[in-house]
């Protein structure tokens, strides 16, 4: 089974260390995805959040979170369930990954674990550069964070994705519209020690060049559930815009980009990011209403 992981990792072209560890999480998301899905997971919740932009459009970067939301809300689920699964079908491709439950607090809607392998052992195993893997210090940890919000904003659309390694699986995601409603949502209201999340901009700027519609009800809902205090159930798209533009005149872009410069090829693409160019660009944010 070590021989389809490594046509996985070799498909990345990975050559740094950094890109190796990257390459080998990459890799295991797209396992832990397949276990859920022959688990009868996507059944109960579909993936949202950063990981699902990023296989809906083949979007740069890569996150360590694996983000699904409940399609019904249920106070009572919990991930714990499904890990035994997912440590199996790891095992089954030589990917040794343990488990470790995230206790958010009594008064939480996540349900959250973490799953952790030995990098060195990974790389050891799939990396042709041995001097490279040997280099790694023993207690390093490839880490991959499950979260799944069990009482997730309302008026979501999905959409089924088929993805093709390990295995053809398929998996169920937030459609388009509703993953732009989330990334607009994390851009007017997430704050990281008062530095923007360059994601969130080089998102929302690739979104804005597709043309990409919002789901303006799920936005709505997210804000809400976000608590952000101009947020209302008949808040208009121009409120949108403008709040979005309040936003963008707060950033610090220099800070921003540093998220991004790890991943990024054509880091002149970023030269244009201002308070100017992204409120400029959001004047031609388009909405659908789904229900």
């Amino acid at each position: 089974m070590d021989r389809i992981v490594k046509k996985m990792l070799d498909r990345l072209a990975p050559s740094t260390l950094f890109e190796v560890k990257t390459g080998i999480r990459q890799v295991a998301v797209e396992i832990i995805l397949c276990a859920l899905s022959r688990s009868g997971f996507f059944k109960l919740a579909a993936l949202n959040g950063d990981t699902a932009r990023r296989i809906q459009y083949g979007l740069d970067g890569f996150s360590h979170t694996l983000e699904f939301s409940l399609l019904k809300p249920d106070p009572g689920f919990r991930i714990e369930k499904f890990l035994p699964v997912i440590e199996k079908e790891l095992r089954s491709y030589g990917l040794n990954f343990q488990s470790e439950l995230k206790d958010n607090g009594k008064d939480s809607f996540l349900s959250s674990a973490y799953l952790y392998g030995n990098t060195e052992e990974h790389m050891l195993m799939l990396c042709d550069d041995k001097e490279l893997a040997e280099s790694v210090s023993d207690t390093d940890r490839i880490k991959v964070k499950i979260e799944v919000d069990t009482d997730p904003p309302l008026y979501a659309g999905y959409d089924t994705v088929k993805r093709e390694l390990p295995v053809p699986f398929e998996v169920y995601t937030y459609d388009l519209p509703s993953l732009f409603a989330e990334k607009i949502d994390n851009t007017i209201c997430r704050i990281w020690n008062s530095r923007t999340r360059g994601w969130d901009l080089y998102d929302f700027d690739f979104y804005m060049k597709k043309g990409q519609p919002v789901n303006l009800k799920h936005l709505w809902s997210s804000l809400l559930y976000s608590g952000y205090v101009e947020a209302r159930e008949d808040m208009t798209l121009d409120e949108v815009k403008a709040n979005l533009c309040y936003r963008f005149k707060e950033v610090n872009y220099e800070r921003a980009k540093i998220d991004l410069l790890p991943f990024i090829d054509d880091k002149e693409s970023l030269d244009a990011w201002s308070a100017e160019y992204f409120c400029g660009i959001s004047e031609a944010l388009i909405a659908v209403n789904c229900s």
